[in-house]
């Protein structure tokens, strides 16, 4: 009687099992891992509000200037925020701030009053209509502006008056894009912008690089909180766009600690394998 031949009587090679191979692999595992380039390579400035408020966590030495009394520290969406009311602000009148010409990303977490014009972040003048922005009413816009002028615009969620919300707002090239809670809520191309010599603000708009508020500073001022502002030197992808709204970071969560420590445990044996191999 013919016997099917179901292919277990095929030779197959399992040298991918063998040890010396696991050991390799385990290795170079570990190796990658250690090796892995940093995600902050762009990174101009990063205000978590978790201590002192005016601090730049990326530790390039942008520390704010507390205006109007000073915001204060409440709980924000990671550990704190700081808390706009009464006409606060902050600015820093840094040249790195000066993004308006070339590619650039602003990413944060709000909550805001929707009955007020809320500016959030921004590098501009009323003078000349020049510079970039990030403000807040009924809808979320950013502003990119050279004289003319050029906007990307979305309606702002119904709960963010007690809700955080993300938002990022970025220049690729000629192109503004808006995203909100992840996702790409709004697109514009053909947008130009020239830098002014008005200071970075947060929390209000329009102020010199001595703080002084020029026209349209004194009178609009932020109203609601702001977390973990990030301010980027160039474009972001939708990964990291993603990855800040999920994980407060450029990346995903590395490899867990038990998976880990599996990895260097074969690691370890493999060594041990091969020297045992060279010695007998």
């Amino acid at each position: 009687m013919l016997k099917r031949d179901t292919g277990m009587s095929r030779k197959f090679s399992f040298d991918f099992l063998k040890p010396v191979t696991v050991a390799k692999a385990a290795i170079g595992a570990l190796l990658a891992l250690s090796v892995a380039p940093g995600a902050n390579a762009a990174l101009i400035a990063h205000y978590s509000f978790d201590g002192t408020l005016t601090t730049d966590d990326s530790g390039n030495g942008h520390t704010l200037i507390a205006g109007g009394g000073g915001p204060t520290q409440v709980g924000g969406q990671f550990g704190n925020a700081a808390s706009f009311a009464g006409g606060s602000f902050f600015y820093n009148a840094d040249s790195a701030f000066n993004l308006s010409t070339g590619n650039f990303a602003i990413s944060l977490w709000y909550q805001a009053v929707q009955s007020s014009f809320s500016p959030m972040v921004g590098k501009n003048t009323s003078t000349g209509n020049l510079g970039y922005s990030l403000h807040h009413t009924t809808n979320i816009t950013g502003d990119l502006n050279d004289g003319g002028g050029g906007f990307v615009s979305t309606a702002a969620p119904a709960d963010d008056e007690s809700v955080f919300h993300h938002v990022v707002y970025q220049k690729i090239g000629s192109t503004l894009e808006l995203y909100l809670d992840g996702v790409l809520a709004s697109t514009i191309g053909g947008a130009s912008g020239a830098d002014t010599g008005n200071a970075f603000a947060i929390g209000t708009r329009n102020i010199s690089s001595t703080g002084v508020e020029n026209s349209g500073g004194a009178s609009q001022k932020m109203n609601g909180l702001l977390d973990e502002i990030y301010v980027f030197d160039n474009a972001l992808n939708t990964t990291e766009i993603s990855n800040l709204h999920q994980y407060n970071s450029l990346d995903a969560p590395a490899v867990s600690e038990p998976t880990g420590l599996a990895i260097f445990g074969l690691g370890i044996l493999g060594l041990g394998y091969l020297r045992r191999r060279r010695q007998s």
